[in-house]
């Protein structure tokens, strides 16, 4: 429903800010310890929503890069994981570092997420790390079939899929086609990438 909101920054508490558009207000929730990366108060922000509806629910989360939005919705796509600890996720570590992490199934830095405890994390690598590949084949990464051609569309295509943006997602494919990847599996190429993303 909405995609985003720019706007003026005019709240901003402890969990959430508040943004004027057109003479409205939205409160907006955010992830804990979000504020170091908002401008200052009255300044222009843009942040990017999910609208979350249940039963007599309705809350409006921000994010400030679009690729954390992604990561809100998938997170919210595995049993037992609400909102709360969605945006806790996206507040702990870029996207980059956590589909990292799950793809790598790295139990220790997932248990660093707050109320992300060992169970918990391997519930997350057993439901998501097929999702996050499945993304990838979903956008037609054949890699092997791709041996010595420098066509990475599909690449790029996957990697907007997990929600990046065209700029840094090319950033990554010249990364990755600076290294010897042809004949690595779509599991190895997607953790190239991802490596990179997460700096």
């Amino acid at each position: 429903m909405l995609s985003y909101i720019c706007g003026k920054l005019v709240q901003a508490g402890t969990d959430y800010i508040v943004v004027e558009n057109n003479k409205l207000g939205y409160k907006i929730h955010i992830a804990p310890g979000g504020h170091s990366l908002l401008p200052q108060k009255n300044d222009e922000v843009k942040i990017y929503t999910h609208l979350y509806l249940k039963e007599d629910q309705i809350i409006l989360y921000g994010f400030l890069q679009p690729d954390d939005v992604a990561l809100f919705q998938l997170l919210l796509t595995v049993s037992g994981v609400g909102p709360k600890l969605a945006v806790a996720v996206t507040g702990t570590m870029s996207a980059a570092a956590f589909y990292l992490a799950v793809i790598n199934e790295d139990v220790n830095t997932l248990t660093g997420i707050p109320g992300v405890g060992k169970k918990s994390s391997k519930r997350l690598i057993l439901e998501l790390k097929e999702k996050i590949t499945a993304l990838t084949k979903e956008s037609g990464i054949l890699l092997q079939e791709q041996a010595g051609s420098d066509n990475f569309q599909e690449l790029l295509e996957a990697l907007s899929s997990l929600g990046y943006g065209q700029k840094e997602s090319l950033e990554a494919i010249r990364y990755v086609q600076g290294q010897e990847n042809a004949d690595k599996s779509l599991e190895e190429i997607l953790r190239l990438s991802l490596k990179y993303l997460a700096g």
